[in-house]
């Protein structure tokens, strides 16, 4: 056989495995066709079909979920006469039911639709699914980054493979984003044989990540069609997810295997920051941690690195007898990896110590947290604390709170707009600016069109200050008794010590 005859074969074979829910997940690496010279779609699909592509990745957005257009059924309908590779159609559509009869016409042989358009049109997810599967393709729904998790949970059964997306949909050539690695690790703990899709920014740099945390399918455009030699880039992609896999026989008996979280950053990679950060951390496991306590779990570049210790001292014998609650699901899934128990307030509705870092910490030790999109359950987890120790590194002191860090609000997702009115207008936040958050819930950077969403299906509302503001404790009881705001960043008066990693060494507050 050609080598090209010898791969189509292979990518039979391959494909045949998404879905299958037995055996250990195949590591499948597919070439996104987006990012090919799309005056050469034809020979580019051949070209890395050749070089050992499982399959062909296609884009459809219609400019209506998405901002961006690119093709539809009868660009498929064309490609499909010069390729028999399997083709895994991700539809970025707003209305997914009208189009699987098109794109089955067209020669589809995956049909991926978007959990968030099915749910905007009240779509029956289940007859969707079905109907996919009538038409004789693969099924699988995806996921934005900001999109809890959990939502996935009812149509699980239904589907063959779920699609994480790692950046924003609707343009090629963004950053893979790290913070979604979370949901990926709590989806394959939750289900050890479901084929899992990340698709963005992916390449044998940023692989391992995503490897590491459970996915199996991947999706590379750049790093692929810009390689020179595109099978490198796909052989290395997919020899990270077979060397990520857990060794042996997987069946659907085995218990669900937790994979292996990756630190934040190699140990040679660590910065004079990030050393302190982790001396910061260790302290406070070190100082506040003993054997038989609850403990809650924070979430952040900071409060990683407390996780971290505590997983090392239990592992090491030092600790025992102790549970925790983590407060966002990357910090569930890192605790599991490293064999932390865990409970949760429905069990234990008192803490011990609950450690977690913040965004900025005044004079009086009022905080601002929730950057990254947790508030509500870090708020839920330290109120119930005994003792709420932070963590933070110098940059996050000031003298009042406002200016260096917009206070993050949680609100309803239902007529938001509504609710961001009636925060600007509370009397003890003159002269503020409420935004909505775009983009990942993850960080109040702007990196995508549409609401970010936390991990509890609510929407967040930034609200930035020019002047600092005046009193922190009124403006939370004001923001606390809007209709439509869920909980705010607000923690004044909860911190009993602040432990501050400073450019001299590791200090208290």
């Amino acid at each position: 056989q050609t080598r090209r005859g010898r791969h189509q074969a292979m990518a039979s074979v391959a494909a045949a495995r998404l879905g299958a829910k037995s055996g250990r997940p195949a590591a499948l690496v597919g070439a996104s066709m987006l990012a090919s010279d799309l005056a050469c779609m034809a020979s580019d699909a051949k070209r890395v079909e050749a070089c050992g592509s499982d399959y062909l990745h296609l884009d459809i957005m219609d400019g209506a979920f998405v901002p961006n257009l690119t093709w539809g059924p009868p660009l498929i309908k064309c490609l499909r006469k010069h390729t028999k590779a399997f083709l895994d159609c991700h539809l970025m559509v707003r209305d997914p039911l009208v189009w699987v009869e098109p794109i089955k016409d067209a020669g589809g042989d995956a049909y991926t639709f978007h959990l968030e358009a099915a749910l905007a049109m009240e779509t029956d997810i289940s007859a969707l699914c079905a109907k996919i599967r009538e038409h004789g393709m693969k099924v699988g729904i995806a996921i934005k980054p900001g999109t809890p998790v959990d939502m996935l949970s009812p149509y699980i059964s239904m589907i063959d493979m779920a699609l994480v997306m790692t950046v924003e949909p609707g343009f090629g050539g963004q950053s893979f984003m790290e913070s979604v690695m979370g949901k990926v690790s709590a989806l394959r703990a939750a289900h050890p044989l479901l084929d899992i899709q990340v698709d963005g920014g992916l390449s044998p740099k940023t692989v391992g990540v995503a490897a590491a945390a459970g996915a199996n399918v991947i999706v590379a455009g750049s790093s692929v069609f810009k390689a020179a030699d595109p099978s490198e880039p796909i052989k290395a992609m997919r020899d990270a997810v077979l060397l990520a896999q857990p060794s042996g026989s997987s069946g659907a008996t085995e218990a669900p295997v937790v994979p292996a979280v990756p630190a934040l950053v190699e140990e040679k990679e660590l910065s004079a920051q990030d050393k302190l950060k982790r001396e910061a951390g260790y302290r406070a496991i070190d100082s506040h941690v003993t054997s038989g306590m609850v403990v809650g779990l924070g979430t952040g570049s900071t409060a990683y690195f407390a996780v971290e210790r505590l997983g090392q001292k239990l592992a090491a014998g030092e600790l025992d007898q102790i549970v925790a609650i983590p407060t966002s699901v990357r910090t569930e899934a890192q605790a599991k990896a490293l064999g932390i128990p865990l409970v949760s307030l429905d069990t234990h509705p008192t803490l011990d110590v609950a450690i977690d870092g913040a965004d900025a910490v005044d004079r009086e030790l009022n905080l601002v947290k929730g950057g990254g999109g947790a508030l509500l359950r870090e708020k839920m987890v330290e109120v119930c604390a005994r003792k709420f120790i932070v963590i933070v590194d110098e940059s996050k002191l000031c003298d009042a709170l406002g200016p260096s860090f917009p206070v993050p609000v949680e609100v309803a997702s239902f007529c938001h707009a509504s609710t961001m009115r009636a925060i600007g207008a509370l009397p003890s936040l003159v002269g503020c600016t409420p935004k909505l958050r775009l983009g990942s819930a993850a960080n109040n950077k702007e990196d995508g069109t549409t609401p970010a969403i936390t991990d509890n299906g609510n929407c967040i509302v930034d609200v930035f200050f020019d002047a600092p503001l005046a009193e922190p404790s009124v403006a939370a009881v004001e923001l606390q008794g809007v209709v439509g705001v869920v909980e705010h960043g607000l923690f004044c008066g909860m911190a009993a010590e602040v432990i501050v990693a400073g450019k001299n060494g590791v200090y208290s507050m």
